[in-house]
């Protein structure tokens, strides 16, 4: 298989957005906060700042990240009972 350079561009931005992601968890488990210069880092890959270059805005955001990976630590951290059935069952037809 062979590669543009659009398609190695989004692969790659795809491993670059999943490290600076693990790198925000990994700062949320640490001190409980992601750091601006990770949150910027983020911004950054995405696209322009935008509000984002505003402190204040900055900040809001560095705590909705915060409050995410912690919502989704619980969420993979929530015990199932290995017995009950799923809720939803796809069938081949």
């Amino acid at each position: 298989m062979t590669m543009d350079r659009r398609q190695f561009a989004a692969a790659t931005g795809a491993g670059a957005m999943a490290l600076l992601w693990q790198q925000a968890c990994t700062e949320v488990a640490d001190t409980g906060e992601v750091s601006a210069a990770t949150a910027q880092t983020l911004l950054d890959h995405q696209g322009p700042r935008g509000i984002y270059e505003d402190a204040e805005e900055l900040e809001r955001l560095r705590a909705a990240l915060a409050n995410m990976i912690n919502v989704q630590r619980q969420l993979r951290e929530f015990p199932l009972d290995p017995d009950e059935p799923p809720l939803t069952v796809f069938w081949r037809g």
